[in-house]
């Protein structure tokens, strides 16, 4: 190809003279030189009329079929003839490619830019090799300037935090919710950190946020004229929490013995279940108060760390009955023959093993064995019918009644005749999320009053933190508004700071945010 044709091809419009191209092993080697009218000085802008010198420089560009584009300019040194200018020289600048510092053309640095915010710094440089880009992973990350805030911050303004490590730091995101836009990324979710941000940029009229107080408390420092708007998916989270309290609190209404009649009453003994439950939950908790983490806590005891999480989260009371469901494991289905032949005069493990494994028991015999010996003691756990986990009845009482199964209606309606405290729980949630749904914020002041009044304590402590954030929460239940937009952009960042492994910083995180679309 003639070195006019590769011009039109390589630097269409350009003011480059192509001299000469070269293929070397995999690298395109391209001659030119500037063939401009004289710049102007960068520094007092008086256009040059004398050439001090010519140097070649070398600029690397964008691939060519699959190989390196290097391209060697001869370019003119100026004089600069203004006598009070502090500059003597400059170098002129081809329009489109070179860059003052520069050593890869325009289109290369916006290619190498476009990677480094979608991968980072090691991804990017391994995928700028495999394109045959000129960038290490230094001059990659060198391009990622994160954007100017604005000076004034939308009319409809999301907050939310999202978490550096889970349970130890996080950060938070302002997002213009109308746009969808990522508007600004902050180090922490402290109240000073956000209200310093908000007074700097000020002019938000509609905030939307979740229920965390540390940002209620900034809206009210720095933006106390903005009507804040109390997210209902945080609410509706809130709530189903609250129910599945007080599911769990009750869940003794829920027990049904089988054949009361012939078996032993439940002894005031506990099983060694039990008994390693609690002993578990004081060693777990007499730790976590020295300090230690939950992974020293767990090698001390030998205990995974989501265990040990478990025992330090949860009330002693609720892993004593999440105990008491477990039962016996494989025996469950066949303790019911087991006492029944018990209480009939077979007292022997190895013939009620004989039988139970007949009927398509594949546990052990000891299991058999230790359930016998409770039962000679007057100590065995009674077998109950099976009933609902607190996690179903939530599941029921929170979704619409349209969307259950006849199978789930009938087993809520058992759940409801057996337990008044579960029933009023249903029917205040019901009642709540159906002002949600159909945005009828003027009920929520009735309806705190009520579940105040007449409702479980879990319901309670709900609508309380309600009314502590009346305003906020009408408005949800009111307007249109949410932070849902603002949701998206927290999974967003999860998979860039996964992308990164923790290595990099706050700073090139914000970058990859703010500049990723």
């Amino acid at each position: 190809m003639k070195p006019e044709m590769l011009q039109d091809v390589l630097f269409p419009g350009l003011n480059l003279v192509v001299r000469q191209a070269v293929v070397a092993d995999d690298g395109l080697m391209i001659d030119a030189t500037g063939c401009g009218p004289p710049g102007a000085c960068p520094q007092c802008q008086h256009p040059a009329a004398r050439v001090h010198s010519r140097y070649w420089r070398r600029i690397a560009g964008l691939p060519v079929s699959g190989h390196r584009l290097i391209g060697r300019l001869r370019v003119r040194r100026f004089f600069c003839d203004q006598v009070r200018c502090p500059r003597r020289t400059f170098v002129e600048q081809v329009a489109g490619v070179t860059e003052p510092r520069r050593r890869s053309s325009t289109a290369a640095r916006a290619a190498m830019r476009a990677v480094a915010v979608e991968l980072g710094g090691r991804p990017g440089a391994r995928l700028c090799a495999k394109l045959r880009l000129h960038g290490r992973r230094t001059t990659i990350l060198g391009q990622l300037t994160a954007p100017p805030v604005a000076a004034r911050a939308p009319r409809i303004l999301g907050i939310d935090e999202f978490a550096f490590r889970k349970g130890r730091t996080y950060g938070t995101v302002l997002v213009d919710v109308e746009s969808s836009l990522p508007v600004d990324v902050l180090p922490d979710r402290e109240t000073g950190t956000l209200a310093d941000g908000l007074r700097e940029h000020p002019g938000a009229e509609i905030i939307c946020r979740d229920r965390l107080m540390a940002f209620t408390k900034a809206i009210r420092q720095a933006a106390p004229e903005a009507l804040e708007v109390a997210d209902r998916w945080h609410l509706l989270q809130n709530l189903s929490t609250a129910v599945e309290k007080t599911c769990r609190r009750h869940r003794e209404c829920l027990r049904r013995p089988v054949g009361a009649e012939t078996i032993p009453p439940l002894a005031t003994h506990e099983t060694p279940l039990l008994e390693r439950v609690r002993r578990r939950h004081a060693e777990v908790n007499e730790l976590a108060s020295t300090g230690l983490s939950l992974s020293a806590i767990g090698r001390r005891l030998q205990l995974d760390r989501k265990t040990v999480r478990r025992y330090r989260n949860k009330d002693l009371a609720e892993l004593l009955a999440s105990a008491q469901d477990r039962g016996h494991g494989v025996l469950d289905p066949f303790i019911e023959h087991v006492q029944r032949r018990f209480q009939a005069g077979c007292t022997s493990s190895m013939q009620l093993y004989r039988e139970v494994f007949a009927l398509g028991y594949t546990g052990g015999y000891h299991v058999v064995n230790r359930y016998v010996a409770a039962m000679r003691k007057g100590v065995a756990i009674p077998v109950h019918a099976a009933t609902p986990s607190p996690r179903d009845i939530t599941s029921w009482i929170m979704r619409s009644e349209e969307t259950l199964s006849p199978l789930d209606v009938a087993q809520l309606e058992t759940v409801r005749n057996a337990c008044p405290e579960i029933a009023s729980a249903c029917d205040l949630a019901r009642e709540f999320t159906d002002m949600l749904r159909h945005r009828r914020g003027h009920l929520l002041r009735a309806w705190i009053q009520k579940a105040e009044l007449g409702g479980p304590d879990a319901i309670g402590i709900f609508a309380d933190s309600i009314r502590q954030d009346l305003q906020a929460v009408t408005a949800g239940l009111t307007l249109s508004y949410s932070s849902g937009i603002v949701e998206g952009h927290i999974n967003r960042i999860k998979t860039i700071k996964r992308q990164m492994y923790g290595r990099a910083s706050f700073a090139l995180l914000r970058a990859r945010v703010l500049l990723q679309p």
